[in-house]
C-alpha cells in the first residue's frame, strides 16, 4: 500500500512504473469523528468489486501509451549514481 520497496527497487533497475491506487476505506484517519461511521470489510469488498471495472479498463487504454522507445529520466536514472 505505500509503494516501498517497490518503487526504490524499479529505480535500481531502471524501470518505469506507476502507482494506481484504489480507494476502498473512507473513514481511515477520520475514526471517532461525529457523524463518520466505520467502514465494514463487506463494504471495502463491495468498493474493491466495484472499481474492478474501471481499473482494468485504465489498464487497458494504458498498455498502447506506452512508448516503444524510452527516453525517460527512469532509463537513465542510475547515470550518475555513486558506488
Amino acid at each position: 500500500m505505500t509503494q516501498y520497496p517497490e518503487c526504490p527497487l524499479a529505480r535500481e533497475l531502471e524501470m518505469c512504473y506507476v502507482n494506481l491506487s484504489l480507494i476502498t476505506d473512507y473513514d481511515v484517519g477520520v475514526e471517532g469523528e461525529p457523524g463518520i461511521a466505520p467502514v465494514t470489510a463487506e463494504e471495502v469488498v463491495r468498493q474493491f468489486r466495484d472499481s474492478m471495472g474501471r481499473l482494468r479498463d485504465l489498464i487497458l487504454r494504458m498498455i498502447p501509451a506506452i512508448p516503444a522507445q524510452r527516453d525517460c529520466l527512469c532509463a537513465t536514472a542510475l547515470a550518475q549514481a555513486q558506488v
